[in-house]
């Protein structure tokens, strides 16, 4: 069953191309979901209690996508993928299979082309201190794995 977990304002849950596909639902606190190109962070979207994080690894045991940078402490309920296989009809698998699959080729699509929106308001990229921080934080955590 799903299990409760905690991290520490500045900790990492998870990085991009991880290859975990765990589900966490945030119960507290705010995390950064973020890409990295080089030594660049780019906040992607700030997340808090009642969402959700992982869900295309959950579904199609790809890589992960971004990456996780705890904000706040934080608590999340952690639901591992061999639940999903246990627990879901066959049909919600494949479902959320074929979702995640068409979520991926949109990002790719968005990455490789580009989006323009108006009147939209964007998150605000990093402050250069802060890039370097977080940039910090996140080499600390992959020498640790």
């Amino acid at each position: 069953m799903a299990r409760p977990i905690s991290k520490m304002k500045d900790e990492i849950l998870f990085l991009a191309d991880e290859k975990k596909n765990d589900l966490y639902i945030i119960r507290k606190g705010k995390v950064m979901v973020f890409v990295q190109k080089g030594s660049e962070i780019i906040p992607v979207a700030y997340l808090d209690a009642g969402e959700y994080i992982g869900e295309l690894s959950f579904f199609d045991d790809g890589p992960r996508s971004a990456g996780i940078l705890c904000v706040e402490d934080s608590e999340f309920m952690k639901i591992s993928s061999e639940e999903m296989n246990e627990y879901f009809p066959s049909w919600l698998k494949i479902l959320g299979k074929s979702l995640t699959r068409k979520i991926r080729e949109g990002d790719e699509l968005i990455r490789s082309k580009g989006i323009r929106k108006k009147n939209v308001e964007s998150i605000k990229p990093l402050a250069i201190s802060e890039q370097t921080r977080v940039f910090k934080i996140v080499e600390s955590h992959k020498q640790k794995t």
